[in-house]
């Protein structure tokens, strides 16, 4: 009973920031593709994930081959736990994603080393390679997938409401296979434990399960938090790059967990999610020329990602040296102390200069707020005079225009009245028919409201001219015929009045609303119109 104790408590210890920290980046990412908010993929997501996890303790041979030099090595699970728990925390005031997994590893490499049962060189070797190749193999899949769907999206004749669609049924199928690979790679870590305690089978699987049911319910709250920041931060992007992340994630989490990987020189290894998340953000950065990601935080990712084990190793072997005091082991554990603790300074240093930055950063950005606030409001008290004259001039000169147009529709009724007098009194015949359809030209060719329409837009612009500067400015790439659909939206006019005014079928408006909606960036349930009022 002791032993199935131990065994829980240095499961949670080590599985509890895996459930905290590695999860959500998998979560996330499925609620950023639309897959996440599917009634289906959320029934499904956690019973995929505790069955890999239970079926794990079944198979030995998926468990990580350094389980049989740990089990050699005399060590409890308890300390192992600790110490990967200790690792990854410290590894985590370096950034967001601190590799848990290779925390992990490198608690079972320190304590195997401690004990007298090293682990070889080669296979030591292997895992640092595989840590090494997984991101860099992430981040060319997901730059291939994204340029895959980019060509395929601007080959293809289908609607894009078709197009996303058919995208939104592959992201769920993606989804899916992303919690499969990931439960089955990372389930490693929680069979890890009772395999080695209880020995591969039920017992071993419940175990797993419990421990990471107890994880999720420890952590359900803040994994929630992280995993919507994740999906409407880091993934606040447009579709095919979303999908690019989960199809790349996945397809290296499956690739890792094949036992027979070893055979090319590579190990069978747990995977961080977060690395591997970041290396695919970098990929399609690179893939689109638009940076998803800051320098500074892929800088952060790499450290952790390299500062994870070695503080697994070195917090593991601290710990045996303390459980086994000597002469020698002491020094070499104060050597280790010193070295920890100047890592830890020179983390909470940096921590508190990157806060200090911040701090001067706003304070110079409300100095700055101020000042501006300051001159606008003298650049304002000079315009205004202007503003009111130049708005009196506009008035004078709409009342000379609509007096002119009276007069022009005055003409044109007499011109009309007298074509007509004159075509009655015509006989039948062929020279009839050419006046009456050369009326009816002339009575169509008004109907367009060509010079009208004309003089409408450029009123609007003039009066609208810093709305339209500011979309210009932020929208470049939006056609004449684009920004004057988004002039009539924001005065209010309706699908109907559009079409009228921009002589087009209604259903044409529709499909323009569209179009512009996807060139503004906008995500689904952002009103359009309100958009557009904010700009």
């Amino acid at each position: 009973m002791l032993l199935i104790l131990q065994i829980l408590v240095a499961s949670v210890l080590s599985g509890f920031l895996l459930t905290l920290w590695e999860a959500p980046v998998v979560r996330g990412s499925a609620l950023a593709s639309g897959a996440g908010e599917k009634l289906a993929v959320r029934i499904s997501a956690p019973l995929i994930i505790l069955a890999a996890t239970a079926l794990s303790g079944f198979f030995p041979e998926t468990s990580i081959s350094l389980s049989r030099s740990f089990a050699g090595s005399g060590h409890s699970f308890i300390q192992l736990g600790f110490a990967t728990a200790l690792a990854a925390i410290v590894a985590g005031s370096t950034g967001r994603f601190p590799a848990v997994p290779y925390a992990f590893l490198g608690a079972v490499f320190g304590m195997c080393h401690a004990s007298g049962c090293p682990v070889g060189t080669g296979e030591v070797f292997s895992y640092i390679i595989s840590w090494i190749l997984a991101p860099i193999l992430c981040g060319v899949i997901a730059a291939g997938v994204y340029k895959l769907l980019s060509s395929s999206e601007n080959n293809t004749q289908e609607h894009l409401i078709a197009f996303e669609s058919k995208l939104l049924k592959v992201s769920t199928v993606a989804s899916l296979l992303l919690f499969a690979a990931f439960a089955w790679n990372t389930a490693r870590i929680f069979s890890f434990i009772p395999a080695e305690g209880l020995g591969p089978g039920l017992n071993a699987a419940a175990m797993s399960a419990v421990a990471l049911l107890v994880c999720q319910i420890l952590t359900f709250r803040r994994a929630r938090a992280s995993e919507w920041t994740i999906a409407d931060s880091d993934l606040d992007v447009n579709s095919r790059s979303t999908l690019s992340v989960v199809v790349a994630m996945a397809a290296v989490f499956i690739v890792f967990s094949i036992p027979g990987i070893s055979r090319i020189g590579l190990a069978a290894t747990p995977l961080s999610a977060g690395s591997l998340f970041v290396a695919a953000l970098v990929g399609i950065s690179l893939a689109r020329g638009q940076a998803l990601i800051e320098g500074e935080e892929i800088l952060q990712s790499a450290f952790g990602t390299v500062l994870a084990p070695v503080l697994g190793a070195l917090l593991s072997y601290c710990i045996c040296l303390i459980l086994s005091p000597n002469p020698i082991n002491i020094l070499i554990l104060l050597g280790l102390t010193v070295f920890v603790a100047l890592v830890w300074m020179y983390l909470k240093w940096r921590n508190n200069s990157r806060i200090r930055k911040q701090l001067l950063q706003a304070r110079e950005q409300q100095v700055y707020s101020t000042q501006k606030s300051l001159s606008a409001l003298e650049v304002k008290a000079e315009m205004t005079e202007k503003d009111l004259n130049n708005k009196l001039d506009r008035k004078r000169k709409e009342l000379v225009d609509f007096a002119v147009g009276i007069s022009d529709q005055k003409k044109f009724m007499e011109k009309l009245y007298e074509d007509l007098k004159k075509l009655r009194a015509i006989p039948d015949g062929p020279e009839k028919d050419a006046r009456t359809d050369q009326i009816l030209y002339s009575l169509r060719e008004r109907m367009y409201f060509s010079k009208e329409m004309n003089d409408f837009y450029a009123r609007s612009e003039v009066l609208h001219k810093d709305f339209n500067l500011r979309l210009s400015e932020a929208y470049p790439n939006l056609t004449e015929n684009e920004k004057r659909l988004a002039n009539l939206l924001r005065q209010g006019f309706s699908s109907k009045h559009i079409a009228s005014l921009m002589n087009i079928a209604p259903k044409s408006v529709e499909i323009s609303r569209y179009r512009l909606r996807a060139k503004l960036g906008l995500q689904k349930g952002e009103n359009l119109i309100q958009f557009i009022k904010n700009i």
